[in-house]
């Protein structure tokens, strides 16, 4: 599926962040929504080494908004460091349209 709906359950959200993570505690995808609001996701480590992460969509309200949204992701690790990757702009559409 090359597309994102608004209210989709069905859905995996993976981040490349071309960084190793290698001692990485906690990791989030922070979001922009359409409407100038913000929301956060716990996402996973899908592979260390190489830096993917991803977020299984937990709820109808995760991607509540059709419109364009930026993504980006918040990493922290044991260190006591953190940073913050390069940002994504993608459309959420409404189910039905074209």
């Amino acid at each position: 599926m090359k597309r994102i709906y608004k209210a989709n359950t069905k859905l995996r959200v993976i981040v490349n962040t071309k960084c190793n993570l290698t001692g990485c505690i906690n990791a989030k995808l922070r979001c922009a929504k359409p409407d100038g609001s913000f929301t956060e996701f716990e996402a996973g480590i899908k592979d260390y080494e190489n830096g993917v992460l991803f977020y299984d969509v937990q709820s109808q309200d995760d991607f509540d908004q059709a419109g364009w949204w930026i993504l980006w992701p918040e990493v922290f690790f044991d260190d006591d460091s953190m940073t913050f990757g390069e940002s994504v702009k993608f459309f959420v559409h409404e189910a039905g349209s074209l």
